[in-house]
């Protein structure tokens, strides 16, 4: 099996944590076919740490992780794909685990094998379909026939690309469940490999950042699932009442009459990124997913 994994670090004003990400991938059992840092940040801060390293670094678009991953795609030349979070670490082993777990009468082109993530804490996160919220918290009763990945835990077949891309509306969050259940409508498969496990510290920067972006992102994935990946106009449409309804009450609980602006922005920010999506979808043809 052609087992090229290009590692993919996309970062943005992150320097300590990605050379912790870096280091680790050192110490892996099976030798990348390269690592690629795709620098998102707002100083030169990630170029002068990476320098001298055995990184391809390349500056990023600086418009959210969806746009920054693609760009990161662009530079990969192995026939696999892993996308490490800059405030990870690669398992020592994590590499030869998945190799391990490919489907030996499979095509290995076909499959997205997915790992496990351990928190600082320990706690272990599995891969976890939606709830109809788009909350990811459903539990899956088996290890094939997956509609979502730990993202940082996941190979990817670079064949995957020429047909799926990352949203590039998506500034933060879901973006891996639009990508992964847009996959599957296009044949490719997702399958769990249990004993590969990365670590993740959750780095506190770029959280404040990253926040507004949050419940926008949910809100357009799962809306976009429903309406477009399933074509399932009842619970599309079921989906846009509900769910700002169920973020309004929730924020005015936690915030009093704060959280409705907040409610607001989000619910906003979801039916921009969806009015653009539909607006798309139309002008490329009905083939569009």
């Amino acid at each position: 099996m052609d087992y090229r994994v290009s590692i993919l670090i996309c970062t943005r004003n992150r320097a300590d944590s990605l050379l912790r990400a870096i280091s680790s991938i050192d110490r892996s059992t099976i030798r990348p076919h390269e690592v690629i840092v795709s620098d998102d940040s707002t100083d030169n801060s990630t170029q002068l740490a990476v320098r001298g390293l055995k990184v391809v670094y390349c500056k990023g678009p600086c418009r959210g992780l969806g746009a920054n991953r693609n760009h990161a795609l662009k530079h990969a030349t192995g026939s696999f794909v892993l996308f490490l979070d800059d405030d990870a670490m690669l398992g020592e082993r994590f590499l030869e685990e998945v190799r391990a777990c490919f489907i030996d009468d499979s095509d290995p082109r076909t499959y997205i094998i997915t790992g496990i993530e351990e928190l600082e804490d320990g706690k272990l996160i599995h891969p976890s379909e939606q709830s109809f919220l788009g909350f990811q918290q459903v539990r899956y009763l088996d290890v094939i026939g997956l509609s979502t990945v730990v993202i940082n835990s996941a190979i990817f077949p670079i064949e995957l690309f020429s047909q799926v891309l990352f949203d590039e509306r998506l500034v933060y969050g879901c973006d891996e469940v639009d990508l992964t259940t847009r996959a599957v409508t296009k044949g490719f498969r997702i399958a769990l490999c249990g004993t590969a496990i990365n670590r993740h510290f959750r780095a506190g920067s770029n959280r404040d950042f990253y926040k507004p972006y949050t419940n926008a992102s949910r809100i357009y994935v799962t809306a976009k699932r429903y309406l477009f990946t399933e074509k399932s106009m009842l619970k599309g449409f079921a989906f846009l009442i509900l769910a700002p309804l169920h973020l309004l009450a929730g924020n005015v609980r936690r915030l009093g009459l704060y959280g409705i602006p907040e409610s607001m922005r989000s619910i906003s920010l979801s039916l921009t990124y969806l009015s653009s999506f539909v607006n798309e979808y139309r002008s490329a043809g009905a083939d569009k997913s």
